[in-house]
């Protein structure tokens, strides 16, 4: 910018009021004080920026089923939350509506471990009726870089988003099982089960953290869906105590919060799935499930990270409004358990 200014939220509110006007070849503006775009850059001037670091497709160590879908055949829908677009493969306003798709993608090397795990895990995890499908690669032409993926849009909106439906304790069963399979079966931990966000890691890995341990996440996810306080985990991982809420002397519904059984029938299943949990099997390792997922850790040379130019999916023409659905985690009716946005 022309001036100087101490705060850099003044220069990144006048680039969002143009970024969408850009071309895809310019990498760099300067800025009057007004804000008013002076000079737009298709080569960088003096010393070129570092990098975000992309995968070659080619060396990308994935099952042959896996397919890849170039990031020019996409169009943008509805950006969704930040790296996470809801896209179509069609231009026209028909597929827009019946192909959606949703798109998640780093463009900051410190999201890269994040969508590298989450990318690599979900290609390789089997069809389950409570698990979204993974659906394909994305790179960039013509240099290969992959650059993301997509999995399969399911609407409906999430739990704490869509407050107008019952919460089945059928939901809670499905919650509890499909935590079982990830654990004990891919020896996968979820470390954040909750009703408006879920990841996933691998037990024991050196990015697992015990203090989001999965069942602590059931306890605090079906106490905030029925009584919507969510300050027990208003504070650092290592202080949330499970147990202060498990014990509580009554869980008040919510007024608002509608369910199929009593307060008390949610407790019991509840509690019995946890005392299963802690005086069952317990895994230390992700080696231990039965059918454990791996994958390699990236190999990453920083003195080969190139300076991409990002380009979002052209927008669709009948682009709109579509609710946030869930990223990992869904029930088999279909109705979403909640929601991301790994």
């Amino acid at each position: 910018m022309d001036e100087e200014h101490d705060d850099a939220a003044v220069a990144l509110t006048f680039l969002k009021q143009h970024i969408n006007d850009l071309s895809p070849t310019v990498c760099a503006i300067h800025l009057s004080a007004e804000g008013a775009i002076s000079e737009e850059l298709t080569e960088f001037k003096g010393t070129v920026p570092a990098g975000t670091w992309y995968p070659r497709l080619q060396d990308l160590q994935i099952m042959p089923k896996v397919k890849a879908t170039s990031r020019s055949d996409l169009h943008e829908c509805q950006r969704l939350t930040p790296n996470v677009d809801l896209v179509s493969y069609g231009a026209s306003e028909a597929e827009c509506a019946t192909k959606l798709v949703v798109f998640k993608y780093y463009f900051l090397n410190q999201f890269l471990y994040k969508t590298w795990h989450e990318m690599n895990l979900l290609a390789r995890l089997p069809a389950h009726p409570n698990l979204v499908s993974f659906d394909s690669l994305v790179y960039d032409e013509p240099s290969d870089l992959l650059v993301g993926f997509t999995t399969v849009y399911l609407p409906g909106g999430t739990i704490n988003k869509d407050t107008s439906r019952d919460f089945k304790l059928a939901w809670l069963k499905q919650l509890t099982h499909v935590i079982d399979d990830l654990n004990f079966r891919f020896g996968i931990m979820h470390q954040d089960a909750a009703p408006r966000n879920l990841l996933s890691g691998r037990i024991g890995h050196t990015w697992f953290c015990a203090e989001r341990d999965d069942v602590k996440g059931v306890i605090f996810t079906l106490y905030e869906i029925i009584t919507r306080d969510e300050q027990h985990r208003m504070v650092p991982h290592t202080e949330q105590d499970p147990h202060a809420v498990k014990e509580l002397e009554e869980w008040v519904q919510h007024p608002e919060v509608r369910l199929d059984q009593d307060v008390a029938e949610y407790q019991a299943v509840l509690n019995g799935w946890v005392k299963q949990r802690r005086e069952g099997k317990q895994t230390s390792m992700y080696t231990d499930g039965l059918e454990p997922i791996d994958w390699p850790e990236p190999n990453i040379v920083w003195e080969d990270c190139i300076s991409l130019p990002w380009v979002r999916p052209a927008p669709s023409s009948s682009a709109q409004e579509i609710e946030p659905r869930s990223r990992v985690l869904r029930t088999s009716q279909g109705s979403t358990s909640s929601d991301s946005s790994s």
